[in-house]
């Protein structure tokens, strides 16, 4: 597997390792790239199998590849691990990888994502109350021929999770061209719906009680969804836990407030780098 990553950053500096969800791209963090590289770090935003230049296999989508395929381009990348961040299913990619592979997560920072255990418990709890992630896994469960369109996904999915006052500004639409544009890359559309399935994915039976030992930072919206599944993954976890909020932002604050949202993520690294 070839996988197209984007960098920025002295190559010697700490890793930061930058996973995107089902309907964007490496282009979502664009704005945090060089903030952070500029307190320090070497950035990896990288395209999943199956978006922009990366291969597009006809197969194996599942939860285990993607884990394994993040796993290899760290090792590809530095000797000594990552800090990880994920959005949305690369959240979830990225919670997996920090219980299963631990000498590659170094600190695990969860963007409005949760590991598919807790999201699934969650869910079958109230699952009147997450409508949203249940009609998005069933959209994403069905046969081609019935699925939507990936790029009326993509605009969806933009919408749905940023904030009112985000999508009055100029980088709303930005970004949704963005969106758009690789939307309509060759068989990317077939692999944002496989994506797509990984926050509700079923996991080898080996990884179902497995733990993250690494520091994590959880940034979500402060309601009772993300308050529910902030409770939930906190005890999956037996490092450091820090929950903030992004005020003003909805479910992609690294988009629609990259100034805050990266401040938020250096103040965390720096406390780690501290001891404090």
């Amino acid at each position: 597997m070839r996988f197209h990553v984007a960098t920025v950053g002295e190559p010697t500096a700490p890793l930061i390792v930058l996973l995107h969800g089902a309907f964007g791209g490496w282009f979502d963090w664009r704005e945090v790239m060089g903030p952070l590289a500029e307190a320090g770090y070497r950035v990896a935003a990288v395209d999943m199998r199956g978006y922009g230049m990366s291969d597009k296999p006809p197969r194996e989508y599942e939860l285990r590849y993607a884990v394994g395929d993040i796993s290899d381009v760290i090792d590809s990348l530095s000797d000594s691990g990552a800090i990880v961040i994920g959005s949305g299913t690369g959240g979830a990619v990225a919670w997996t990888l920090a219980a299963n592979y631990p000498q590659c997560v170094k600190a695990l920072v969860s963007v409005s994502a949760s590991h598919p255990i807790e999201m699934n418990r969650v869910i079958a709890a109230r699952f009147w109350q997450h409508t949203v992630p249940l009609t998005r896994g069933i959209t994403a469960r069905l046969p081609s021929r019935l699925a939507p369109d990936p790029v009326d996904l993509a605009r969806f999915d933009l919408s749905t999770n940023t904030a009112a006052p985000f999508h009055r500004t100029g980088r709303f639409s930005e970004y949704l061209e963005l969106r758009t544009q690789a939307a309509r890359i060759d068989n990317t559309g077939p692999a944002m719906m496989r994506n797509a399935r990984l926050e509700m994915a079923q996991l080898p039976p080996k990884w179902v009680f497995t733990r993250v030992e690494a520091p994590v930072l959880w940034i979500s919206a402060d309601n009772g969804t993300w308050r529910a599944l902030a409770i939930r993954n906190s005890r999956r976890t037996d490092g450091p836990w820090t929950q903030v909020t992004v005020p003003g932002t909805k479910n992609l604050p690294h988009i629609e407030d990259p100034e805050t949202f990266t401040r938020r993520v250096v103040d965390f690294l720096d406390r780690l780098a501290s001891g404090r």
